[in-house]
């Protein structure tokens, strides 16, 4: 894991190296700076390269190794601004936004095991009935819905277009700090509704169908119609046939974790909510290196460890390494 955290970083620190502009640029006309005469505007250009790493002390232009080398430097150390105070405020940024996008994650995938575990389940153990013909029909319908255009569908329709039940953006309400607790609570709810019903609508369909396909494959083995041959009551058919087919459901969750940190860019910059996604589209259109690169480290450690616990969990209640005979309890 760490030799590939590090060659990711690497990757990342050169693509943004090789990328048109940079920071100092972005940083000049994001100011007063344009204003000012071109002696001025050098000056003050010379003195955001030497913040911004790109030159040393003594105004020499560093290396693209020594630069990366350094940032490696900060960040083993924490340290992914360039004084104590901006390391502060830049970490108090990504751990305000952190706990957004886990929130509103989390309350998405929650959802989508709710609903896709029983009627994947359900579909799997009768292919072919109705009841898999529709669920099936309309998650092949959904699945081919951009998640952007699901939330603009949501904005249209439910804030303000045909009815306007639901906030169009952000967190809270304006005035929540007259608020009670329950109130407060509420008025996140509703805030929340929409993005995470588009997030679930997304994971619900992708566990669906897995679960769907690894449930009517299990059903149809041949330990299922040893099972019945010997007289085994429906309800632990049942049972053994679920077993196998929500194993495989380790494996995606594990790929599905780590969008609880990097995974909703879209949805967050469709409604608003500051989580780690709209501070991404930021990092990004100010050109901030140590802002992309920071959210780049976070997310590819939450991904690699994603995938060890999936590894580690499908060894766990993968039914293969079980003992070969069935208990008929």
């Amino acid at each position: 894991m760490i030799p590939t955290l590090i060659g990711i970083s690497f990757v990342t620190f050169l693509l943004l190296e090789l990328a048109p502009g940079d920071a100092v640029t972005a940083n000049l006309n994001a100011t007063s700076a344009v204003q000012l005469d071109i002696e001025a505007r050098a000056e003050k250009a010379l003195a955001l390269k030497k913040k911004h790493g790109y030159l040393d002390a003594d105004g020499n232009r560093l290396s693209l190794v020594v630069r990366y080398w350094r940032w490696l430097e900060n960040a083993s150390a924490l340290r992914f601004a360039g004084n104590a105070g901006g390391s502060e405020r830049f970490r108090e940024r990504i751990f305000t936004a952190l706990p957004v996008s886990i929130l509103l994650n989390a309350l998405a995938l929650l959802c989508a095991f709710v609903i896709a575990i029983p009627l994947g389940t359900k579909a799997g153990m009768q292919p072919g009935s109705g009841t898999d013909r529709v669920t099936s029909g309309l998650a092949f319908f959904v699945s081919g819905v951009p998640e952007f255009l699901i939330a603009t569908l949501l904005l249209l329709t439910l804030c303000g277009g045909l009815v306007s039940i639901f906030p169009g953006g952000g967190l809270h309400s304006a005035d929540t700090t007259n608020f009670g607790l329950l109130r407060r609570l509420v008025d996140l709810g509703m805030h929340l509704f929409l993005p995470v019903l588009t997030l679930a609508t997304g994971y619900g369909v992708v566990l669906f169908r897995f679960l769907r396909e690894s449930v009517s494959r299990a059903a149809k083995s041949d330990f299922v119609l040893a099972l019945r041959g010997f007289g085994v009551s429906e309800r632990i058919v049942r049972k053994r046939v679920l077993r196998n087919g929500l194993s495989p459901i380790v494996t995606i969750l594990g790929t599905m974790l780590p969008s609880l940190v990097g995974g909703t860019v879209v949805v967050e910059k469709v409604f608003s909510i500051p989580g780690i996604g709209s501070l991404t589209i930021e990092a990004v259109t100010n050109r901030d290196l140590s802002m992309v690169m920071a959210l780049t480290l976070l997310v590819s450690i939450v991904t690699l460890v994603s995938f060890l616990l999936s590894d580690i969990l499908q060894r766990i209640v993968d039914p293969q390494e079980a003992p070969v005979d069935v208990a008929l309890d």
